[in-house]
């Protein structure tokens, strides 16, 4: 499996009423040009080259948030921390261009001026980036694509079992990628379809809905442990 492999895989999914895959099409009403789904496989792609033969541990989350990969094309990150990282002497994120895909005026009415901003990706970053080195680590998600409420893309919703289903190989694939990685699964629905392809994980609590505090903790507990077999 090489990268270009997967982004293949990546890109193949078309989008649908209830799923956007941000690395193929475009949010007509929320992505800031037609050039969006290009850019946020330019991040993407840039991430996980940099990441290959580097990153030791491999978090796996649940499903893409539409305030995370769906404007920044990486998981769990946020487009206005990417625009925050340009010029920057170290580079937290990869090295390059970053781009803003999101519009100033979101469909939902809300004002962006800044960029897409996601609370759990806040999160997830600033406990990694304590605990070592950004390339250290790769994020990813058990379902690859945006769930979101029928015709409302600027909603997250849990993905269901068959899309689960569907996005195995695809998962499978982006694993292969970092064989020497430890696997975490962020939540129970990462864990539970990790097990259900007889992969094991280190099982941490979803920061959200009050749950950084304890993420936090466990991720230093499990970081502190492999350094002291």
């Amino acid at each position: 499996m090489t990268p270009t492999h997967f982004l293949s895989l990546l890109h193949a999914r078309t989008s649908s009423s209830t799923v956007f895959n941000p690395w193929r099409d475009t949010d007509p009403l929320n992505d800031a040009s037609p050039l969006a789904p290009q850019q946020r496989l330019s991040h993407l792609t840039r991430y996980l080259e940099e990441r290959l033969n580097r990153a030791h541990w491999i978090l796996i989350a649940e499903a893409p948030g539409y305030q995370g990969a769906k404007f920044s094309g990486c998981a769990m990150t946020s487009e206005r921390r990417l625009l925050e990282d340009t010029g920057a002497t170290t580079q937290r994120f990869f090295s390059g261009n970053k781009f803003r895909t999101s519009g100033t005026l979101l469909s939902n009415g809300r004002p962006n001026p800044a960029g897409a901003l996601e609370p759990t990706a806040t999160m997830v970053w600033n406990t990694m980036l304590e605990l070592g080195h950004s390339h250290d680590f790769v994020l990813w998600n058990a379902f690859a694509w945006h769930p979101h409420h029928p015709l409302s893309p600027l909603t997250n919703r849990t993905p269901t079992d068959p899309e689960l289903e569907s996005g195995k190989d695809t998962l499978k694939a982006f694993l292969t990628l970092f064989p020497q990685g430890r696997l975490v699964a962020i939540g129970r629905k990462s864990q539970a379809t990790l097990a259900s392809l007889g992969i094991s994980a280190h099982p941490v609590r979803h920061p959200a809905n009050g749950g950084g505090r304890l993420f936090h903790q466990q991720m230093r507990e499990l970081l502190a442990a492999s350094a002291n077999p």
